[in-house]
Protein backbone atom coordinates (compact mmCIF):
# COMPACT_ATOMS: atom_id res chain seq x y z
CA UNK A 1 0.00 0.00 0.00
CA UNK A 2 1.37 3.16 -0.81
CA UNK A 3 0.16 6.70 0.92
CA UNK A 4 0.76 9.99 1.28
CA UNK A 5 3.13 12.31 3.70
CA UNK A 6 3.08 15.61 3.98
CA UNK A 7 7.11 17.40 3.90
CA UNK A 8 8.02 20.74 4.94
CA UNK A 9 11.77 21.74 3.48
CA UNK A 10 13.61 24.80 5.58
CA UNK A 11 16.66 27.08 4.52
CA UNK A 12 18.78 25.20 2.03
CA UNK A 13 16.81 22.58 1.72
CA UNK A 14 13.87 24.40 0.87
CA UNK A 15 15.87 25.65 -2.41
CA UNK A 16 16.77 21.90 -2.96
CA UNK A 17 13.47 20.22 -2.64
CA UNK A 18 10.87 23.05 -2.51
CA UNK A 19 8.68 24.23 0.47
CA UNK A 20 5.70 22.18 0.67
CA UNK A 21 5.77 18.59 -1.05
CA UNK A 22 3.62 15.45 -0.67
CA UNK A 23 5.56 12.88 -0.66
CA UNK A 24 4.09 9.15 -1.73
CA UNK A 25 5.66 6.33 0.15
CA UNK A 26 4.84 2.50 1.18
CA UNK A 27 2.95 1.95 4.51
CA UNK A 28 4.20 1.33 6.53
CA UNK A 29 6.77 4.29 6.20
CA UNK A 30 9.92 5.34 8.49
CA UNK A 31 11.36 9.05 8.41
CA UNK A 32 14.57 7.16 6.60
CA UNK A 33 11.75 6.07 3.67
CA UNK A 34 10.51 9.48 3.72
CA UNK A 35 13.79 11.22 2.73
CA UNK A 36 15.16 8.58 0.66
CA UNK A 37 12.27 9.28 -1.76
CA UNK A 38 12.61 12.87 -1.27
CA UNK A 39 16.46 12.47 -2.16
CA UNK A 40 15.25 10.24 -5.76
CA UNK A 41 13.12 13.98 -6.52
CA UNK A 42 16.44 15.77 -6.37
CA UNK A 43 19.41 13.69 -6.97
CA UNK A 44 21.43 16.95 -7.18
CA UNK A 45 20.68 17.38 -3.66
CA UNK A 46 20.70 14.31 -2.30
CA UNK A 47 24.30 14.51 -1.14
CA UNK A 48 23.11 17.26 1.31
CA UNK A 49 20.89 15.35 3.11
CA UNK A 50 22.52 11.85 3.01
CA UNK A 51 25.45 10.66 3.46
CA UNK A 52 28.20 8.82 1.22
CA UNK A 53 26.28 6.05 2.77
CA UNK A 54 22.66 6.72 2.07
CA UNK A 55 21.35 7.23 5.78
CA UNK A 56 20.11 10.53 7.07
CA UNK A 57 23.07 12.93 7.83
CA UNK A 58 23.39 13.45 11.53
CA UNK A 59 23.71 16.92 11.50
CA UNK A 60 19.83 17.24 9.51
CA UNK A 61 17.24 18.18 11.81
CA UNK A 62 13.99 15.93 11.63
CA UNK A 63 10.57 17.01 13.52
CA UNK A 64 7.65 14.70 12.95
CA UNK A 65 4.37 16.48 13.87
CA UNK A 66 5.98 18.90 14.94
CA UNK A 67 8.00 17.41 17.52
CA UNK A 68 12.03 16.86 17.02
CA UNK A 69 13.00 13.36 16.47
CA UNK A 70 16.79 13.24 18.00
CA UNK A 71 19.05 9.85 17.97
CA UNK A 72 20.13 7.22 16.13
CA UNK A 73 17.08 5.53 15.72
CA UNK A 74 15.35 8.44 14.23
CA UNK A 75 15.23 7.29 10.78
CA UNK A 76 13.17 4.27 11.57
CA UNK A 77 10.69 6.30 13.78
CA UNK A 78 7.30 5.55 12.13
CA UNK A 79 5.29 7.91 9.49
CA UNK A 80 1.74 7.51 9.10
CA UNK A 81 -0.23 8.76 6.34
CA UNK A 82 -1.37 12.46 6.62
CA UNK A 83 1.64 13.08 9.15
CA UNK A 84 3.97 15.94 8.68
CA UNK A 85 7.59 15.87 8.50
CA UNK A 86 9.87 19.10 8.82
CA UNK A 87 13.61 18.75 7.69
CA UNK A 88 15.84 21.82 8.44
CA UNK A 89 19.56 21.91 7.87
CA UNK A 90 22.35 22.32 10.59
CA UNK A 91 21.76 25.26 12.42
CA UNK A 92 24.96 27.81 11.95
CA UNK A 93 25.45 31.80 12.93
CA UNK A 94 26.66 33.83 15.65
Amino acid sequence: MVDTVHVRAFARFRELFGDALEVRVKVPATVRSVVQEIARMNPDGAHEILDGEGNLRKSVIVLVNRERIPGNGREDYPVHPGDEIALYPPVAGG
